[in-house]
């Protein structure tokens, strides 16, 4: 009975360790704030994801772009690094940028918004110093932010 009542104190007490990690997630709207003046940028949203556990946060973030060509979507993360490099709910962390073609009240949510993301091919990746194949998303690690927000 002993041992029952320990291996449920257990579970109690990672199971309030995973809701605290939950409860901890940053607000995002300043950063969603910022980002919308990013030069090129019809507006943005954030959120937080927990990848691997509750204690392991990172952003999601869409920014609704003006131009899809490959040299704007370039010019774009460069220009937002430096608004992800230093807000904090982004600095420090993983952070996965959407860019989607059109202006954020084009969509009802981000599910609707994921269907028109504009491919990060490896060329743009590759521009910005990062390496990644093709995807929906540009995967930047907390070096790589603050990297293209140094300007190197």
């Amino acid at each position: 009975m002993k041992r029952f009542r320990a291996v449920l104190a257990i579970a109690v007490a990672i199971g309030a360790l995973a809701l605290a990690g939950c409860a901890s997630d940053p607000d995002v709207g300043g950063l969603e704030s910022r980002l919308s003046e990013v030069d090129g940028v019809n507006g943005a949203l954030a959120y937080t994801t927990h990848s691997g556990g509750p204690w392991n946060i990172q952003v999601v973030v869409l920014l609704f772009v003006d131009d899809p060509s490959a040299e704007a979507v370039v010019a774009t993360a460069q220009a937002a690094a430096p608004v992800l490099a230093d807000d904090p709910a982004s600095s420090g962390r993983e952070v996965n940028v959407y860019f989607i073609d059109g202006d954020r009240d084009d969509y009802d949510g981000r599910s609707a918004a994921f269907a028109d993301a504009i491919p990060v091919t490896p060329e743009i990746a590759a521009a910005l110093g990062v390496t990644q194949p093709g995807s929906e998303s540009l995967r930047l690690s907390a070096d790589d932010v603050r990297r293209i927000a140094d300007g190197s």
